[in-house]
């Protein structure tokens, strides 16, 4: 069994830590990592098990504040200006009709959500060879800096911006000047057309590396005495450019900075969907980094508040140490048998089960390499594949078809006739169902794969022969 993480200070309260899982779970909001620390001091770091603190784990949108910080280092080296016009910053990628509006659209804009796009423009991007001609090709209806729209599509052209400036991608710019320097080591950023990194999205670090990101935030720029970047630039990216007071609820609608959001209490943060938060309490010299995966992101905000304006009451009530149970241990009633697969958009061609006493091997073949899936009885078994189509991934926004790594932690029972596997994401907040069921005499399989998350294509279904 993978064992959870629970490390507490000893003046939390235990009782505030237990409300605030429990209250979750009620919600239906699932916490997979968290970390708070107070003055320096870190008052908890909990991962329920088969999560861990130091999984590299998609990040979604709070991979925006980081593609902000980048843009912050070439304003520093004079590469860049806020106040610098897109237009003339991509002077080859433009349409072949330039109006006022795309002709006013400023640096600043683009930082702020302010561009004057209706809507997110990633969409239009995303399977281009060029996304920075794709965003200068899209109307723009509203005067820049009058109507704030949430799009993705603005952070990546930031990160070709950067590729543009610099001669390096976002990530390797970020890399050696932010997370070199704090000792973050392991993280990628997914990549699209002509090699840029999302920006936005795409992100992949662990919510060890993402606090040393809070603190360095919280201590204005500075990391163990040394200067990372400027405190001016700090309290230019997190202060209000935008209105979004028609955005949606509290903590949603309390101003915009350069893709970070003000919170509706106090601080800022940068935020992902499914719940991904790093927030940051200046007058409380407070930091908070949750992943999790949500439904309900303003509850969680409201919860960790909560959590935070109760954390150092000393009681004596017992931790309760939180973990996602795997699926119960029961027989596996199946032989060793390999299938044929019928054509199919992962492109597995073959399946070979490999049934054991504490656990089922799923060997998928794709016609040139084998790939492991292993899912123990009553237990978590981690294993990593390679799956296009099979990623969690924000459809529109990001690549489902390109090769990536898929890292989980699965489990199995047979239900019926039928073998469940249960498998949760390692690198992303999802957690995914394959059924495999079977002819009773044992010649054909179909498979179902079903993932969560409101952007899936939804289910999944494949077929196969005995061979």
């Amino acid at each position: 069994m993978l064992a959870s993480e629970y490390e507490l200070h000893r003046n939390v309260s235990r009782a505030a830590v237990n409300r605030f899982f429990e209250t979750c779970r009620e919600a239906g909001n699932e916490i997979h990592t968290l970390q708070i620390y107070q003055n320096g001091e870190k008052m908890l770091r909990i991962a329920p098990s088969p999560y861990s603190c130091t999984d590299k784990r998609e990040n979604y949108s709070l991979s925006k504040s980081f593609a902000s910080t980048g843009i912050g280092f070439a304003i520093e080296e004079g590469l860049l200006r806020t106040d610098d016009r897109i237009v003339d910053l991509f002077p080859d990628k433009l349409p072949d009709t330039v109006d006022d509006h795309l002709a006013a659209m400023r640096l600043s804009h683009v930082l702020s959500m302010n561009t004057g796009h209706a809507g997110c423009v990633m969409p239009h991007m995303y399977h281009t060879d060029d996304v920075a001609r794709a965003f200068l090709a899209q109307p723009v209806p509203f005067r820049p800096g009058t109507h704030f729209a949430y799009n993705t599509g603005a952070t990546c052209l930031l990160s070709a911006l950067v590729q543009r400036v610099s001669g390096e991608t976002l990530f390797d710019y970020v890399n050696r000047k932010l997370f070199v320097p704090l000792g973050i080591c392991g993280a990628y950023w997914n990549q699209c057309g002509e090699g840029v990194n999302e920006g936005g999205v795409g992100l992949h670090l662990s919510s060890d590396d993402i606090i040393k990101f809070a603190l360095l935030c919280l201590n204005g720029g500075v990391w163990e005495g040394k200067r990372i970047f400027s405190e001016a630039w700090l309290e230019e990216a997190t202060r209000v450019h935008s209105d979004n007071s028609s955005n949606g609820t509290p903590d949603w609608t309390a101003g915009y900075g350069y893709q970070f959001w003000r919170n509706a209490r106090e601080g800022y943060r940068g935020d992902g969907a499914c719940g991904q938060l790093c927030v940051v309490l200046p007058k409380r010299k407070t930091v908070a980094v949750i992943q999790a995966m949500v439904s309900n992101m303003q509850k969680e905000m409201d919860d960790l508040f909560e959590l935070i304006e109760n954390l150092c009451h000393v009681d004596q009530t017992p931790a309760i140490i939180p973990a996602y149970e795997p699926l119960p241990d029961r027989q596996i009633v199946l032989q060793n048998q390999s299938y044929r697969l019928d054509s199919n958009p992962i492109g597995f061609t073959f399946l070979r089960l490999d049934v054991r006493d504490d656990a089922v091997h799923l060997h998928f073949s794709n016609g040139r390499k084998e790939e492991l899936l292993s899912a123990g009885r009553g237990r978590w078994i981690r294993s990593v594949y390679t799956a296009p189509y099979r990623k969690p991934k924000l459809l529109g926004l990001m690549s489902q078809e390109a090769p990536e790594e898929v890292r989980v932690a699965a489990c199995c029972e047979m239900d019926g006739g039928s073998l469940r596997i249960l498998c949760r994401h390692i690198n992303s907040p999802q957690t995914e169902s394959i059924r495999l069921t079977f002819t009773p005499e044992g010649d054909a399989v179909h498979l179902r794969f079903e993932m969560t998350g409101y952007w899936d294509a939804g289910a999944l279904d494949l077929s196969g022969v005995r061979v």
